[in-house]
């Protein structure tokens, strides 16, 4: 592998995957359209004269294109129609090199977009047979969509105690945390305790224990990488990992092979947020503890 490794989803939206099925444009077509996928439905078009295939208004910025690429299959975000290339370039200029800062909303919608296409491509090219994405594949709530909660941006550099809300800003768990932000404490609406954090005093780096009724059930620590951070650890015996762009705050969350939720930010009519989307039910509770760890790295990394 070179120093970057474009063939994983890296939230940069940008992939670029070895073409060993020797697929044509037109084979990609007939495949996606066959694959379920949480932003759209491909048709055939081009991007200047290119061949490619088009997911169209993915956001209200971006397009998400696919295509092959001399022994390659890529695919990345481009500005939708009505949106000049100009304007396009120069934010995706300032997404790449932008490490301390999050991204706006539409942004954020299209790199994930391009990550999770890039599963799907990679699968096909390892000759699987693929039906749908891992994402609505893990969507496992009681109305069938992702759960949306908030929580307002740099808040545990301000005040270790805060709210979590809904998008009509009503709370729905609250967190206490000690000053010293070596334990958190996450709480539900009817003030029951749901998760503990507690953050080891003395790891070289970040390292964190997810307590549920006193049982230890996850170990999370920063790992650096040359290019960026990254949280990994164990939770529920398997393992866990962020796909995409902590530092951005925009990835997915893995237990094992599945992603149950992500974390990104949002504009509300309150304020810019967090939104901590939750796919599996089961782990509510949970990716609020994550989203908390989560804040807490970056800001640590950022002071």
């Amino acid at each position: 592998m070179g120093l970057f490794d474009m063939s994983k989803g890296s939230g940069v939206g940008f992939v670029k995957i070895k073409n060993t099925q020797n697929f044509t444009n037109q084979d990609l077509l007939d495949k996606l359209s066959g694959i379920n996928v949480s932003f759209g439905t491909p048709q055939m078009g081009d991007i200047k004269g290119t061949q490619s295939v088009m997911y169209k208004k993915v956001s209200e910025k971006f397009d998400v294109f696919v295509r092959v690429d001399g022994n390659s299959v890529i695919m990345g975000k481009i500005g939708t129609d009505g949106v000049s290339s100009m304007a396009t370039a120069m934010s995706m200029m300032v997404d790449m090199f932008a490490f301390d800062g999050a991204k706006d909303e539409g942004t954020s919608k299209a790199d994930r977009a391009v990550d999770e296409l890039g599963e799907i491509i990679k699968k096909l090219e390892a000759g699987e047979t693929v039906t749908e994405s891992n994402v609505t594949a893990s969507v496992n709530t009681s109305s069938g969509k992702a759960i949306e909660y908030y929580m307002d941006q740099k808040i545990l550099s301000i005040n270790p105690k805060f709210d979590i809300y809904t998008e009509q800003h009503e709370p729905v768990y609250h967190v206490d945390g000690n000053i010293t932000r070596l334990d958190f404490k996450v709480k539900n609406s009817a003030g029951m305790e749901v998760a503990e954090i507690k953050k080891k005093l003395i790891a070289i780096l970040p390292e964190y224990t997810i307590l549920q009724n006193g049982n230890e059930i996850g170990m999370l620590k920063k790992k650096l990488k040359l290019t960026s951070p990254e949280l990994v650890g164990t939770l529920n015996g398997q393992e866990f990992k962020l796909q995409g762009d902590l530092m951005g705050f925009n990835f997915d969350v893995l237990v094992g092979s599945k992603s149950i939720g992500r974390i990104d930010t949002a504009q509300t009519i309150w304020a810019d947020c967090y939104r901590i989307q939750i796919l599996d039910e089961s782990y509510k509770d949970l990716m609020i503890a994550i989203a908390v760890i989560c804040d807490n790295v970056v800001d640590a990394s950022k002071s």
